[in-house]
């Protein structure tokens, strides 16, 4: 395999073989995240999908999938429409919300009825009225594919899946060579400036993770159970921004790691071990940071750390 001498490589091969690690592979292309919806003689029913794309333009065709296994197939086989909704960037709790299973997904939810009486939500970035044509086998799941009838485009920033967790969707910041002029419009801005020094100091960190046998998402269990919070999976999702799927795969390493213990009922928390594994983690980042920042005023790092905390306060995190 040409990949095999590449340092950074995880794992590969037979997809069978194991999985966990196919989807994570499938988890390295980034997608958005739709909340699908329709109505039936029991009501609404929704479910939270990734899998919508775009088909045709003329005619204009959308299609998605949904596993087999799911509780509303049925009531989707049997629904003459379908509504996508495009879910907007501040919407991850909403996301984690039609991802559960459960009977009244839309008592807390604005919502107002569409074509077929198919939810539209409130708040997102687009949705995409569907009249359905037909489904097709797609081995473990079901491929249903609709004419888009009305659609709505807002402005708003939508919501993106990649890696297991959710992310947003920025303009990519460049080369650092296309970047280094004065007087760039980008240098007077926060959030790309934000961007630039994240996606920076996030990759440069990412060998500290795998030199512990963990990557990102494993350490954000770790930080959040270490809280003292002895949660769920979808508990642990909710909070941590990641996805579900994304969460579960962390755990399964993690217990299997004696790091995190099954705690029931439902629950999971943090052992000894795994508390030690996350301080060998925090050591190596304010190592690395003290690294980073070794050449900056010391006055100016903690005045930016001061604006980062106001700013973070504002949003709730």
């Amino acid at each position: 395999m040409a990949t095999a001498a590449d340092p950074l490589l995880l794992h590969g091969g037979d997809p069978a073989a194991d999985l966990r690690n196919f989807r994570q592979a499938l988890g390295q292309f980034a997608t958005g995240v739709t909340v699908v919806s329709g109505a039936g003689e029991g009501g609404p029913f929704a479910v939270t999908a990734n899998s919508f794309q775009s088909v045709s333009l003329e005619p204009p065709l959308v299609l998605w999938s949904l596993r087999r296994q799911s509780t509303s197939l049925a009531a989707f086989r049997q629904a003459p429409h379908f509504a996508v909704n495009v879910l907007a960037a501040g919407q991850t709790e909403m996301a984690s919300h039609f991802a559960r299973s459960g009977t009244d997904k839309f008592g807390g939810c604005d919502w107002a009825p569409g074509l077929g009486g198919a939810p539209l939500l409130a708040g997102v970035a687009a949705y995409f009225e569907c009249g359905k044509i037909s489904e097709h086998d797609g081995g473990d799941h079901v491929v249903f594919i609709g004419k888009v009838e009305r659609y709505a485009c807002f402005d708003r920033s939508g919501l993106v899946f990649a890696q297991g967790r959710y992310a947003l969707a920025i303009s990519h910041p460049g080369r650092q060579a296309d970047l280094q002029f004065a007087g760039h419009p980008r240098d007077d801005f926060f959030l790309p400036l934000l961007a630039r020094a994240y996606a920076y100091l996030s990759d440069a960190f990412s060998e500290h993770h795998r030199a512990e046998g963990v990557d990102t998402a494993q350490s954000r269990v770790l930080a959040f159970l270490a809280t003292g919070s002895c949660a769920s999976a979808q508990a642990i999702a909710a909070r941590t921004f990641l996805g579900e799927n994304a969460v579960q795969d962390a755990l399964a390493k993690l217990v299997a790691g004696n790091y995190v213990a099954p705690r029931p009922p439902g629950a999971l928390a943090i052992t000894e071990s795994g508390l030690a594994l996350l301080g060998r983690i925090v050591a190596r980042a304010h190592a690395f940071e003290a690294e980073k920042l070794a050449d900056l005023p010391p006055a100016d790092v903690a005045a930016t750390r001061r604006v980062l905390k106001a700013l973070a306060a504002r949003g709730g995190a």
